[in-house]
């Protein structure tokens, strides 16, 4: 049994793009359509939620059947409400036992690696001795604080880049536990995650304008490495009963 839903969190206002969700991205005329386009791909669209307070955020997903979460406007203006506020608010109004939390402002990653995070997922977590999954990029870089290096020597002993340690980046692309734990702990990601390595595009956050002209310029190599597309042999069949788990072998 696997009862998946996936929130798709939006809302009107953002402090650093205006609007920043109705910015068209590739063949659709806004990121929310782009990500619903992808999503749609690997699970059935009732199981798909986007979450606004905005009416015409939610009508977006009319052509696309997908489910709406009418967010609660205290949840979703100006950051008045904590992040757990905001997590909790929503989730608990998702009637299914396992949530993906995945955000329009990546729009890279592609719907291949969705699918491939949902196997590891049950594999992992539901059958496993995970309690969660993050989507990360590996990173094998050198970082600094104020204090000093942090993930090796900035003396004569300097490391190559392909022995340092094992450090992970958080994409903000994808998020998912089980929702009574979500609840409980008040956040999406639990004490031992499994790590699922995900492309560089999928790493691209749209936070800044610049970050919108990246992810639009890199849609280009999505295209060209014809990352829409899906392999037949790794597809998941969502049942169209309730939680019932089948996978196409």
């Amino acid at each position: 049994m696997y009862d998946l839903a996936v929130i798709i969190p939006v809302r009107r206002g953002s402090s650093r793009i205006s609007e920043k969700c109705l910015l068209p991205f590739g063949d659709q005329e806004t990121l929310i359509e782009w990500k619903l386009a992808q999503l749609t791909k690997v699970i059935e669209p009732r199981r798909i939620y986007i979450s606004s307070e905005d009416e015409a955020f939610l009508a977006l997903g009319d052509r696309f059947g997908v489910s709406v979460h009418h967010r609660p406007r205290h949840l979703a203006i100006d950051h008045i409400a904590p992040f757990r506020d905001v997590i909790t608010g929503i989730v608990r109004d998702i009637p299914h036992t396992h949530i993906a939390w995945s955000t329009v402002v990546c729009p890279l990653m592609a719907p291949q690696e969705y699918c491939d995070a949902f196997r590891t997922y049950h594999d992992e977590v539901i059958c496993g001795d995970h309690d969660s999954l993050l989507g990360v990029n590996p990173c094998k870089d050198y970082y600094w604080s104020r204090e000093g290096a942090l993930n090796y020597e900035a003396t004569r002993n300097h490391t190559i880049s392909q022995n340092l340690p094992d450090w992970f980046k958080v994409t903000n692309s994808l998020y998912m536990a089980p929702r009574q734990q979500i609840l409980a702990r008040e956040y999406f990601v639990g004490d031992n995650p499994v790590l699922q390595s995900l492309s560089k595009l999928a790493g691209v956050d749209i936070d800044y304008i610049e970050d919108y002209r990246i992810a639009r310029a890199l849609h280009a190599v999505y295209a060209e490495d014809k990352m829409d597309a899906v392999d037949p042999e790794t597809e998941i069949n969502w049942n169209a009963g309730g939680s019932d788990f089948l996978m196409a072998m």
